[in-house]
């Protein structure tokens, strides 16, 4: 690792960059969204029939089981509960129980965070069948599935996730189901439990006292997820040249980058686009980071003036969290006072520190017109018209006199014509006349507007 302290001075401009070059690491971050996916978080070990609650923020319809290793009750311990079932965790050391036929019971809870409209995603849960080994039938389904929702009262629930068509019979394993999807947006609420009618469900039953419909099915869930695919932040850094290993791992999904390399860990040796694939079962992911260069030496806009009456973005062009020294944690701070501004970055590449001087600048041109107007003839000052001194490019719109009652009198759209005096080829009265100029300014890329007005007197 090496620290440098690097310091530039431009056009008014004030850097102090602590930069510390190391071979960066973008690991990819998969949030599971589903909170105590395991149920292994409880306010007490479960001891009866009915208590998911236990296992915050849990909740559910009817009375779900909570079973957990620590509880006291065989019936609900694991591996071993109820009658004669031997189910170890598929995860942890608890899972949650519940009837999706007949009766119904399901589990739901709120999720971490909020899913974000357009987002693509990927859930998932596991689920075993009850032994009814202690009973003269045994019955088995294909009734479960994960939903979301919104918080609104007439927010129904989006199946994203669901094993239907294939009975699930496995009592001493778990069974993946899995989906992808794109989220609306503004989804909060998560559910399992069987989403679909008595007629939608598959039920196979050995009983042959009691119809189809008056019997019940009891599944485990355990292992929920619910994660974005959101694997990298759409731009990142390149530190002083320093090679950026980009790690794609999204679960059990097997990656192939755009470049054909199959491992999930790229090194990027070059700035640009990187294009990402995972496929997990079934869905088909896709992600494009682009990979930028943090150039020292160009980190400082140019310098821009600030024109009185007008406002300017200062921006120092880097990605980073922000700190500006009025508290705002905007990349960019839109000002239109002068003083000193300084903000605080901080990204993988170090900590910066920017101060920018803003000075007022008056920002139009010198125009002149003489305070006094004699068109007698004599060949002195008998033509009256603006002078233009400027820095700047400037287009003269319009220059217009009027008398002291507000009567236009004369006007023209150039700085070359000149009022010689007369009104409609009459000598003007003397009198105090007023004059406007109208120009646009060309400064720093834009164009302002200015309009300048004066008076003089005609004599003759």
């Amino acid at each position: 690792m090496q620290n440098q302290v690097l310091a530039f001075k431009a056009a008014g401009m004030y850097a102090h960059i602590l930069a510390l070059f190391i071979l960066f690491q973008l690991e990819a971050a998969a949030q599971n969204l589903v909170p105590n996916p395991s149920f292994e978080i409880l306010e007490a070990c479960p001891t009866d029939a009915g208590q998911t609650a236990l296992a915050e923020p849990w909740e559910g319809p009817e009375t779900p089981d909570l079973f957990n290793a620590c509880a006291t009750s065989v019936s609900y311990s694991v591996p071993t509960n109820l009658s004669c079932n031997y189910l170890p965790a598929h995860e942890g050391e608890g899972y949650v129980g519940m009837f999706v036929y007949f009766e119904r019971e399901a589990i739901f809870a709120r999720l971490l965070d909020t899913l974000e409209s357009g987002r693509q995603y990927f859930a998932r849960f596991y689920v075993a069948a009850d032994d009814d080994c202690s009973y003269l039938a045994q019955t088995f389904s294909d009734a479960i599935g994960m939903g979301v929702k919104g918080t609104g009262p007439n927010d129904n629930f989006r199946i994203v996730a669901e094993n239907q068509g294939a009975v699930i019979r496995d009592t001493a394993g778990w069974t993946k189901v899995s989906g992808c999807f794109q989220a609306q947006g503004n989804e909060l609420i998560v559910q399992v439990g069987n989403f679909r009618g008595n007629d939608e469900t598959i039920l196979e039953s050995t009983d042959t006292i009691f119809p189809i419909s008056q019997q019940s099915n009891y599944l485990f869930v355990d292992d929920l997820l619910l994660a974005p695919f959101n694997l990298f932040p759409d731009t990142v850094l390149m530190c002083n040249g320093e090679p950026v290993k980009l790690d794609a791992t999204f679960y059990e999904a097997d990656i192939k980058w755009l470049t054909g390399d199959t491992t999930p860990v790229f090194l990027a040796q070059d700035t640009g686009v990187y294009f990402v694939e995972a496929k997990i079962d079934g869905c088909v992911f896709q992600e494009k980071v682009t990979v930028v260069a943090l150039n020292f030496n160009n980190l400082l806009p140019p310098d821009t003036s600030l024109c009185q009456g007008d406002e300017i973005v200062l921006s120092p062009n880097i990605e980073g969290a922000y700190l500006w020294s009025n508290g705002s944690k905007s990349k960019t701070l839109r000002v239109s006072q002068p003083g000193i501004y300084d903000a605080a970055i901080s990204n993988i590449c170090g900590d910066f520190a920017f101060r920018q001087m803003v000075e007022w600048e008056a920002c139009k041109c010198r125009v002149f017109v003489p305070n006094v107007f004699s068109p007698n003839g004599d060949g002195i000052n008998d033509a009256l018209g603006p002078y233009i001194g400027c820095d700047y490019d400037y287009e003269i719109l319009k220059f217009e006199i009027y008398s002291r009652w507000g009567e236009r009198v004369w006007s023209s759209g150039t700085a070359v014509d000149r009022w010689d005096g007369l009104i409609n080829g009459r000598e003007a009265v003397p009198d105090t006349y007023v004059w406007y100029v109208e120009y646009d300014l060309f400064y720093a890329g834009t164009k302002r507007r200015i309009l300048e007005e004066g008076g003089f007197s005609l004599i003759r």
